[in-house]
């Protein structure tokens, strides 16, 4: 019953983390035009608390689920190569969560993602195409019960690599979108 008490409360802790960011990416779009008002900071720090405890939620619960996992299967728990794979994302998007508060957010602080130059809004656009897609692949590996102890490391952390690729080319096209934006807008004034 413990475990699956812990599977569960991961898999909601994955949720709220996984819908919070999909809200949050969704509105940082809308806003982009536009220098953060006081509700909208409040907004994006009530973000990244509820995301940051998630996280943390699901780090507890998943190093829980490891030990049990461990004292029921023993040693051959710990070979099944998913779970490398999947500690290395989570490890990959918990550092890119620090690097998003320290470096990404406190520039949509001081100008609108529009007017920030175009090495500002190409760092904050890869910044979120490896959050997005790191999350996104995490989930999955917690769901490709078929891949537990029959897909290698390299195989699913070249899956990975392929999806943070496309994610990668998507933000580039997209970050050289909001800069045209900032063209269009700046000759419309003129």
């Amino acid at each position: 019953m413990l475990k699956l008490l812990l599977v569960y409360g991961h898999l909601l802790a994955a949720c709220i983390a996984l819908g919070t960011l999909l809200q949050a990416d969704h509105k940082l779009w809308r806003w982009r035009k536009e220098l953060l008002d006081p509700a909208q900071r409040e907004q994006l720090t009530e973000i990244q608390t509820i995301v940051s405890l998630a996280l943390l939620c699901l780090w507890g619960s998943g190093l829980l689920l490891v030990m049990l996992g461990y004292r029921e299967e023993g040693v051959d728990y710990l070979l099944n190569q998913k779970l490398w794979a999947k500690a290395s994302v989570v490890t990959l998007l918990t550092l890119n969560g620090m690097l998003l508060h320290k470096i990404g957010f406190p520039l949509l602080h001081r100008a609108p993602f529009v007017s920030l130059s175009s090495s500002a809004r190409t760092r904050l656009g890869l910044l979120g195409a490896l959050s997005m897609s790191s999350w996104l692949f995490a989930a999955f590996l917690g769901v490709a019960r078929p891949w537990n102890h029959a897909m290698p490391y390299l195989h699913m952390m070249g899956a990975f690599a392929a999806l943070l690729l496309v994610a990668c080319a998507v933000a580039i096209v997209v970050v050289r979108a909001a800069g045209t934006e900032q063209g269009d807008a700046t000759a419309e004034a003129c």
